[in-house]
């Protein structure tokens, strides 16, 4: 069984409709801290706001920061894991997560083409396993939330072998 606090992290988000169903998916999941990093355009303007907003309604936690070092400066995370395509990853998630322990910080890249080389070198980049195509954020964040409050319960559905 995993033992970690998990802070989902949106970094680089444009659209506020993506942030805002982002957020729903991570509260909907019960976690209690959601942190976007980088929003701009109308994700800064009307999804930060109405996101705010959904946490305070639930009694969520919600941070926006600057960036994604900010956001690792100030939450101090034990551990950082950039979800990425195959390619790009280092590790599988699951393999990272079974002997996760502490504060982990689990980053999705909020818009096209995702992480940047740069910030994949603030943690650890990993893939999820079965997932083949692109599923967009907000897929892959669903997926990923949803089988660590799996592991977290001594359980899986096996999303992320």
């Amino acid at each position: 069984m995993m033992k970690a606090e998990i802070i989902p992290v949106l970094h680089n988000a444009y659209s506020a409709q993506r942030l805002v169903e982002s957020a729903r998916t991570v509260y909907g999941l019960n976690f209690k801290l959601f942190v976007v990093t980088k929003a701009s355009g109308s994700a800064a303007q009307i999804g930060v706001p109405e996101t705010q907003k959904l946490a305070m309604k639930i009694g969520g936690s919600f941070a926006f920061l600057p960036d994604l070092p900010d956001a690792i400066e100030i939450l101090k995370p034990d551990k950082v894991i950039l979800v990425v395509p195959k390619k790009y990853a280092s590790a599988s998630l699951v393999e990272i997560l079974k002997e996760a322990t502490g504060r982990i910080m689990i980053v999705f890249g909020g818009s096209e083409p995702g992480l940047s080389r740069k910030e994949l070198e603030l943690g650890v980049p990993a893939y999820v396993e079965g997932v083949e195509e692109d599923l967009g954020p907000v897929g892959l964040l669903a997926i990923v939330l949803y089988e660590i409050k799996m592991l977290s319960m001594g359980q899986t559905q096996q999303f992320i072998k």
